[in-house]
């Protein structure tokens, strides 16, 4: 009886060496799928915290009696909490003293994806990001 539970399987001998290839051929997929899922996760991330700094500085800049520097430091104590390196924001048009009331102040912030991942690997080697917004001075 026992005989015929057994007759549909292979020899073990045969079967040995099918582990270590399967192993060999789906390990470096999932590790790279992995690490890809990781460096995707941390671009996005990067791109909310982008999204986030521009809002902030162009809110307080556009504040009613604020000023330039206002956004700035705004924007720096943003990038600085989140530990975000290699930031630039740039203000269209300059916000003066003189600046209207109701002028569409354009904040875009830029930050390179390589000098803030995670990974040993770099996927998004050489891609800025970007994030902007656009308020109305008060």
């Amino acid at each position: 009886m026992q005989r015929a539970f057994l007759k549909g399987r292979r020899p073990r001998a045969r079967q040995s060496g099918f582990a270590v290839v399967e192993l060999a051929i789906c390990l470096p997929l999932m590790v790279m799928l992995t690490f890809g899922a990781i460096e995707a996760s941390n671009a996005i991330y990067l791109k909310q915290t982008l999204v986030t700094a521009a809002y902030e500085a162009a809110r307080m800049a556009t504040a009613l009696g604020a000023t330039q520097q206002d956004g700035e430091a705004r924007y720096s104590e943003i990038v600085s909490a989140v530990g975000v390196q290699g930031t630039t924001i740039t203000f269209t048009p300059q916000i003066t003293a003189i600046t209207p009331a109701g002028t569409a102040i354009r904040v875009t912030v830029t930050a390179p994806a390589d000098s803030n991942s995670f990974s040993i690997r770099r996927f998004m080697k050489g891609t800025t990001l970007r994030a902007s917004v656009t308020m109305p001075r008060l």
